[in-house]
């Protein structure tokens, strides 16, 4: 399956071929920033924003990313008059994104973003699941999000009403990336203006902490996620998390004292300045979806030549 991060349905609805250009150069400049692990410098901003009016649409229209890149790589005179400058400084100031992109089209990370999208792929259905279970220690989960979040978005903006439920599970894979945090960020600030429900899972709240060094924006935005969150659940955690969760739920010390205690399936509830303890019950039809301890119940296989 493949997911064209170009593909104009990803753009807002309203602007034309304006907001289609703007909303393509934004998300450009966030997969670059992914692909190198760091913001941009100004000359590879523009140099990303010239190479996405150089690069041409295949024979169908499509423009893709091969497209881009190439344009990154080989800028052409025109490009390089229209900022004031050669074509070798326009190259060099562009060939770090391009060959960092240039990994999607032709490295270990082909096939995922180096086509148009997969016919019939759409984040508008009743239920869709993105399953990156087998991604999170590639390089290319954080791209895969920014797609992710991006059709999302458009889909949202695209639907006539209706409430939407948007669930990041393991978000301690996800919020390292700089530029997957600020894109949660955004939808989670437009959630009430789109009707969306945000749920964000994860195993600790020391994982705000891991998900970048003291004082870095990611994580300032991972935290500041949590400063955005109306209703906070927190299910048993171990005596070391505990001066954690107080320093940024700001617990009482009666609270703090429950959270090693709590038994499986009962979580404290913080809803703005109220708080409740709250049992939680499935039914067998849901525990069967909701247990992530299947695999540990099977019955290892006797070890060979065990008897």
């Amino acid at each position: 399956m493949r997911l064209n991060p170009l593909d104009p349905m990803i753009a807002p609805q309203a602007g034309g071929e304006t907001a289609v250009a703007q909303h393509r150069e934004t998300l450009l400049v966030s997969l670059a920033e992914a692909a190198v692990r760091r913001p941009l410098e100004p000359e590879e901003v523009t140099a990303c924003g010239l190479a996405l009016n150089e690069a041409r649409p295949d024979a169908n229209g499509v423009l893709t990313l091969p497209a881009v890149v190439d344009a990154l790589l080989r800028p052409t005179e025109e490009a390089a008059r229209s900022v004031a400058v050669d074509v070798a400084t326009l190259a060099a100031d562009g060939r770090k994104c391009g060959l960092a992109l240039r990994r999607l089209v032709t490295g270990d990370l082909r096939g995922m973003f180096d086509a148009p999208t997969t016919a019939g792929v759409t984040l508008g259905g009743p239920l869709t699941v993105i399953d990156l279970s087998r991604m999170y220690n590639s390089p290319a989960l954080g791209i895969i999000m920014l797609c992710a979040n991006a059709w999302q978005q458009a889909a949202v903006s695209r639907s006539d009403g209706g409430k939407w439920i948007a669930v990041s599970e393991e978000a301690w894979a996800t919020l390292r990336y700089n530029s997957v945090a600020r894109a949660m960020q955004e939808s989670f600030k437009l959630a009430r203006s789109y009707g969306v429900q945000h749920v964000i899972v994860m195993h600790r709240l020391s994982d705000l902490e891991a998900a970048g060094a003291a004082g870095s924006e990611t994580r300032t935005l991972a935290q500041g996620l949590l400063e955005d969150t109306e209703t906070r659940i927190i299910l048993n955690q171990p005596p070391g998390e505990i001066a954690t969760a107080v320093r940024l739920l700001g617990l009482t010390e009666a609270e703090a004292a429950l959270l090693p205690t709590l038994p499986r399936a009962r979580g404290l509830w913080k809803i703005a300045d109220r708080s409740f303890l709250v049992d939680h019950r499935l039914s067998p039809e849901e525990w069967d979806i909701i247990d992530t301890d299947a695999r540990m119940a099977v019955e290892a296989p006797p070890a060979q030549g065990a008897r």
